[in-house]
Parts: structure tokens; C-alpha cells; sequence
């Protein structure tokens, strides 16, 4: 058969396929008719146009967009009302809508991570509070030793658990966060990082928060939190909450994960009345310097397959032990035809607790730079040098405007956030090695790292 007539059979098929079912929806049943070709299908006035159900066209490939596990709520949320002992807020006596990401690749995502320049973009409390901070001059050391996984340590009870012996363990560890803002209301999840009132989530939960309300697992009641403040760099988050004797989590050691490892996630997708929902799946890889320039960001990852949704952000992700390894974030999904399941990513902990001490400690989060003024080259890819600041480390360097940074110290830099996000993984005072496209010459240059000069 020759092309034509075989593109005219496939033609005249897809016309039989889309005129022989027409699917009638009468309240509660659905009807399936088929259709005489010679009748034309009557419509009845008055009545709901009947919906027409047709098999999408499938392109070969779609791609996947990452998406925050936020949901957005479109109304406003309603505040609930005052309680003499405290329960559970449920999301059903707010009648609020909710739109869910995994809908439609076209969803806007209220929560887009932003910067200021190349500078980290860090809140100290909530907009309109006024609540003053005493900031502890130190954080203990929560991270605990991860034993060498071993294969033959799944059977041995006493170290590794199952899975409803770990969640029954670490759940009172893991908090419902509920905000408000002026675009309405979201939904995320946190984990309780010490024992005063400390909580973990992510910057993209809280970023734009102007008020937040935290349920605890232990004993059902809500509280109100204060932002210390976030990291939109890292995508780390910190709140409090007024209460001491909390049961802080066990924190460990995302870099002895290995593949296949199993790790079980808990948060509250979609809405509250799904509260500590618990998935659990296997250890792909860890990510390290991921970009996902969807979301603007470059972070040190741990892909992995327990399911997570909208509301999952923040959340935390265990180890087998009862430890934290990872804070739930991002994950791969499309509209259209192409499903993309079970690709989530959770930051790690050897980035999210540092980060997190800055924040309560320092209230910013500070990170070496080579003090330029960069743009993203997004053809040749890399980091073109704009302006150089005075007194700078790119100035002590040698590095001159027009330099194109392609790489530090081997590494490949692709843009501005993968700059930064790779720069703050050195201490102040450590020397690294620029690479440079300087016209037609590859330059390679020392540099010293410094805090940011004042301009």
C-alpha cells in the first residue's frame, strides 16, 4: 500500500473513531449511543451541551517541567475560628478551591523562587509582624552518624525499621504548615528541627507569606509561626513557633545513600484533611549541582520514587533508621499526553542544615563571591563578566568585563545560579581555579575567595 492511500485509511478512521461514540452525561449515569452515520446527532434545547470525550493526538516526546509540591488555593482562606484546647483545622469548613499543578503543564505556579541580582534574598520575619527574634549564638550539632548501608542490614530489626514501625516513630516530627498571602493561601509541610520551636520547610512555602499557621501531629493543635527567614538559592526555609518540648527528627547523612536504598516520604498533599500521608520508594541517585532552569535554581539533590505531590513540600524525606535525609522539593511532571511518575527531588541535608543554622543564627545566609556583576551566556553557556567590583576577588584575580566563565575548579558552569550555588559550597579563604573564554583564548585564573565587597 502506498503512502497516500495509507494516510487517506488513517484519515477516514480517525473520522468513524470521532463520530461513533458520543458520550451523554444525564446527572448521576453516563450513557454511550453509537451514532448513525446517515442521522445527524440531534441537540435538545435547554439542556447541557453533551460532552464529547476524544482520544488526544500523542506526540512522540513532551517536556517535562519541574514544579514545586505547593498547592495554590484560588479564594481566599478563611480564617478558623478560635479554639479553647486547639484541633484540627479542616479544609473542608473553609470551602476554599484548589488548583492543582499536576492538571496541566500551562499551571501557573504561584511560588516562583526570586532573586535580587546575585545577591541571596533572605526574609527575617512575617510581612506586618513585628515580633522580635533572640537569635542563639550557636545551633547544636543535630546530625547523627548514617551507618554504611549494607545488604544484609535489612533484616536486622535492631538498626533499620519497617515501615509502619518508622513512621510511627518519626510522624510527631512532622508538621502541616498552612500560609496566607496577598495571592491567597498554600499549603506545605516542615519538619521540627529542635526542641524549641524551630521548624525546617522550604523557601518557596514561605516566600511570600504574610501570615503562618503550623499543626502539630503530636497533639493535634495549631500554632502561629513566625518567618525567621528563607534562602531562595537553596530553596531552605526556617519558622517558629512559640513551644518548647517539641520531638525534633533525627537528621543524617544524604551522601551515604546509595541507589535502590528505600526511603519512605511523609506530608500533606492537597489538603489538610490528608494530613501525614505517607509514600515510601527507592533511591535513584543523589544530584549533586542539579540545575533546573524551569525554577531558576541549582541544587544538591536526592532523586528518589516515593510519591510526592502539591503539599508535600518541605516535607521529610527518611532513611530506613528514622533519619532525615532529604527535605522534599521539586518533582518532574508534564500536561498533554506525556506522564512523568515518581521523579521526585529532595534537597540534601548536607546542604539544607547549614543553610538552616545561617538563617537562626545569622538571619542571611552569606556566601563567597568573585564579585562581578554576571549574566547568563545561554549560547555558548556560562557566565559573562558585566562589570567587575571594585576591590573584589575577580578584580585581585585578573578577571576582566567581556570574560566569559566557563568552569571553576573543572567544574562546568552553565549560568548565574550554578555560579552561586557552586561558589557557596566553598569556605571563605579557599582558592579556586577559573576557567575563562577571553575572545578566542581560554584563560585560566586563581581566585580567592572573600565575602562580598560593599559597593
Amino acid at each position: 500500500m502506498d503512502n497516500e492511500n495509507l494516510n487517506n485509511e488513517i484519515n477516514e478512521t480517525e473520522q468513524v473513531n470521532n463520530e461513533e461514540v458520543t458520550v451523554i452525561e444525564e446527572k448521576d449515569q453516563v450513557i454511550e449511543e453509537t451514532a448513525v452515520k446517515e442521522e445527524p446527532v440531534q441537540t435538545v434545547k435547554e439542556e447541557p451541551a453533551a460532552r464529547t470525550y476524544e482520544e488526544p493526538v500523542r506526540r512522540a516526546y513532551e517536556e517535562p517541567q519541574f514544579y514545586y509540591n505547593i498547592p495554590v488555593y484560588t479564594q481566599e482562606v478563611k480564617e478558623s475560628k478560635p479554639k479553647k484546647s486547639g484541633g484540627k483545622f479542616w479544609m473542608a469548613a473553609t470551602a476554599v478551591l484548589m488548583a492543582i499543578c499536576l492538571v496541566t503543564s500551562s499551571f501557573a505556579i504561584g511560588t516562583v523562587v526570586g532573586k535580587d541580582g546575585n545577591k541571596d534574598t533572605v526574609v527575617n520575619s512575617n510581612k506586618e509582624n513585628k515580633t522580635e527574634i533572640t537569635r542563639p549564638e550557636e545551633i547544636p550539632n543535630t546530625m547523627v552518624q548514617t551507618p554504611e548501608y549494607s545488604y544484609t542490614q535489612n533484616v536486622n530489626p535492631g538498626e533499620r525499621m519497617d515501615v509502619p514501625t518508622l513512621v510511627a516513630k518519626v510522624s510527631p516530627s512532622v508538621v502541616d504548615i498552612l500560609t496566607t498571602s496577598d495571592a491567597g493561601g498554600s499549603l506545605g509541610t516542615g519538619v521540627i528541627y529542635t526542641e524549641d520551636g524551630y521548624i525546617i520547610t522550604c523557601a518557596h512555602v514561605i516566600d511570600d507569606a504574610t501570615s503562618v499557621t503550623v499543626y502539630l501531629h503530636e497533639d493535634d493543635t495549631e500554632y502561629e509561626a513566625v518567618v525567621i527567614g528563607f534562602d531562595t538559592y537553596s530553596d531552605i526555609g526556617v519558622i517558629k513557633i512559640d513551644k518548647t518540648g517539641l520531638p525534633a527528627a533525627q537528621f543524617g547523612e544524604s551522601h551515604k545513600l546509595v541507589p535502590g536504598e528505600q526511603v519512605v516520604a511523609i506530608g500533606t498533599p492537597y489538603s489538610l484533611e490528608l494530613t501525614h500521608t505517607i509514600t515510601e520508594g527507592l533511591v535513584s541517585d543523589r544530584r549533586d549541582n542539579y540545575s533546573i532552569p524551569d525554577l531558576g535554581v541549582t541544587l544538591d539533590l536526592i532523586q528518589h520514587s516515593a510519591t510526592i505531590n502539591p503539599g508535600n513540600s518541605g516535607g521529610p524525606l527518611f532513611n530506613m533508621y528514622g533519619q532525615v535525609v532529604g527535605i522534599n522539593s521539586v518533582k518532574i511532571m508534564t500536561g498533554g499526553t506525556s506522564n512523568y511518575e515518581d521523579i521526585g527531588f529532595a534537597i540534601q541535608m548536607e546542604t539544607a542544615l547549614p543553610i538552616a543554622e545561617q538563617i537562626i543564627i545569622e538571619g542571611q545566609v552569606v556566601r563567597p563571591q568573585i564579585d562581578i556583576k554576571g549574566a547568563t551566556e545561554s549560547t555558548l553557556g556560562g557566565v559573562y563578566v558585566g562589570a567587575i567590583v571594585k576591590g573584589g576577588a575577580a578584580e585581585k584575580a585578573d578577571i576582566k568585563v567581556g570574560d566569559l566563565i566557563t568552569r571553576i575548579d573543572g567544574q562546568r558552569v552553565k549560568s548565574v545560579d550554578e555560579r552561586i550555588t557552586l561558589l557557596g559550597t566553598y569556605p571563605f579563604g579557599d582558592e579556586i581555579e577559573v576557567t575563562i573564554l577571553r575572545g578566542v583564548d581560554v584563560v585560566t585564573t586563581t581566585v580567592i575567595l572573600q565575602e562580598p565587597v560593599e559597593e
